[in-house]
């Protein structure tokens, strides 16, 4: 089977807002819906603004009015991604990167662990210093089977969704910034959702020193722009003008606004519960 990352691959670039913070799921959801249309590979990369990202499995959290709370009182905002999994934390120092794989330029459907891989390699080989592996990094936020990770610590987390027409892979990375404290703020995130009820949903016991950053694993700077230079050129081919077209198209435009109004009801949901 031919390397994937020989194949022209489009780009888009999010560097997003607190206003428009949905924006990053919307287009995640929208883009994966009109997968039969592009004619490549697409790596979609976002980042925002001190922003703590929710997962439904939150909406548990017994005292999660007080959880809220916190976060705005040390000046965060926060939403809900319409998936599971838990909280994470988005700022200037982390990076969001997806690869949208459309089936029809696939020789076959990827399988879960496949599509895992993909990812991974990237990620090897854009910070191939580094010996990256994978693996659930159980007192880190959001720990999961694929928590991407150095000597034990974890630097990042991918999910995937999937559809009948592709699947995007969808990677946070902790590039530089202040590790610890991130992991400080969700850990006091659950220990005020929670209150002193026992910890019957399993919530993550957060340990800040279960993560760092891949600056801090370098010994050197590095940017998010010099990460996602690094993330970029694994690929050999980049070519955006078929998908430049594509998002002017009615139909996508169309799946837009259906994704906005879906996690606009999600949010609102939220609100009504805080």
């Amino acid at each position: 089977m031919n390397d994937f990352r020989q194949q022209t691959v489009a780009e888009l670039a999010q560097p997003l807002r607190p206003a428009n913070n949905l924006t990053s799921f919307i287009y995640t959801n929208a883009l994966l819906r009109s997968s039969t249309a592009m004619t490549t590979p697409l790596l979609h990369f976002w980042t925002l603004d001190r922003t703590v990202i929710l997962g439904l499995k939150d909406q548990r959290l017994p005292h999660l009015a007080a959880a809220l709370d916190l976060l705005q009182h040390r000046d965060y905002h926060y939403f809900m991604r319409n998936s599971g999994g838990l909280a994470v934390i988005s700022d200037d120092g982390i990076l969001n990167c997806s690869l949208f794989f459309p089936w029809h330029l696939e020789e076959h459907q990827l399988t879960i662990d496949e599509a895992y891989q993909r990812m991974i390699t990237v990620i090897q080989a854009a910070f191939p210093e580094l010996t990256i592996s994978t693996g659930e990094v159980t007192h880190s936020y959001c720990p999961g089977t694929f928590d991407v990770q150095v000597n034990g610590q974890k630097i990042g987390g991918i999910s995937q969704r999937r559809s009948q027409v592709g699947v995007v892979v969808m990677l946070y990375l902790s590039i530089c910034g202040p590790q610890i404290k991130r992991g400080e703020l969700i850990r006091d995130f659950y220990a005020a959702g929670l209150g002193n009820q026992p910890n019957k949903w399993h919530f993550p016991d957060v340990w800040p020193t279960a993560m760092t950053t891949v600056a801090d694993l370098l010994h050197q700077p590095l940017t998010v722009q010099g990460a996602q230079y690094r993330l970029e050129h694994v690929f050999k081919h980049r070519n955006n003008a078929a998908f430049d077209q594509l998002t002017w198209q009615p139909q996508f435009i169309k799946y837009l606004n259906d994704e906005r109004l879906t996690i606009t009801k999600l949010q609102n949901r939220l609100t009504k519960e805080d």
